[in-house]
């Protein structure tokens, strides 16, 4: 029985890159986590009005991959922010799962990019579970341009090259499975200000258009 995840959101065809291909702007493709009911509280959208917009759909058989047609008056809720906000909805369900190197499990152990890859995951994308690939993937963004759902990343801090990546959530926060500060779990820390981040940043990528 599938589990009805609230938190996916608006799945597509997505290329290593990270890049979003652009879904139609009256569509949602489905995840094998959806229901008509979790699309509905997700994009906000009444069950009634979403049923209507789908008359030869069967409400049984939603798999990934699925159209789904949405209301007209719904379809420019499909944004960036939306996107970003059903990925960290995702992540922020798993605030305290403890921290373990090479963890990949929700509610039960993560690291860094194991976090970041379910999250991102659950909504559609196609990460890999590491920071120095995840790094490699979307597009540049600079400290002064940072938004909710970019991805922000630093190095050496546990071997050279790119090795922590965390889910910048806006205001100078950041939502990581990480060791640092004395709690070694899934957390909100500060992102700027902070000596030890501020001297391992490395960047940041946009993967959420």
């Amino acid at each position: 029985m599938k589990n009805m995840i609230v938190s996916s959101v608006l799945a597509g065809t997505f290329l290593f890159s990270g890049v979003a291909a652009a879904n139609a702007p009256n569509q949602y493709i489905a995840t094998d986590s959806d229901t008509l009911w979790t699309v509905s509280q997700k994009l906000n959208i009444k069950l009634s009005d979403l049923v209507a917009a789908n008359p030869n759909l069967d409400p049984q058989n939603i798999y990934a991959g699925v159209v789904i047609h949405l209301p007209r008056s719904t379809a420019q809720k499909q944004s960036w922010e939306a996107k970003a906000d059903a990925v960290i909805a995702t992540g922020l369900k798993q605030l305290g799962t403890p921290y373990v190197f090479g963890g990949d499990t929700p509610y039960v152990a993560f690291d860094c990019s194991g976090f970041v890859q379910y999250s991102f995951n659950q909504n559609g994308f196609n990460l890999p579970h590491s920071a120095a690939l995840i790094s490699q993937m979307g597009t540049p963004v600079n400290k002064s341009d940072l938004r909710k759902g970019d991805l922000v990343f630093l190095y050496g801090t546990y071997t050279r090259g790119v090795s922590h990546v965390a889910i910048y959530l806006g205001n100078n926060k950041i939502l990581h499975a990480s060791t640092y500060g004395g709690t070694k779990e899934v957390k909100i820390t500060p992102l700027f200000g902070t000596p030890y981040y501020d001297a391992h940043y490395w960047g940041a990528r946009r993967l959420i258009h």
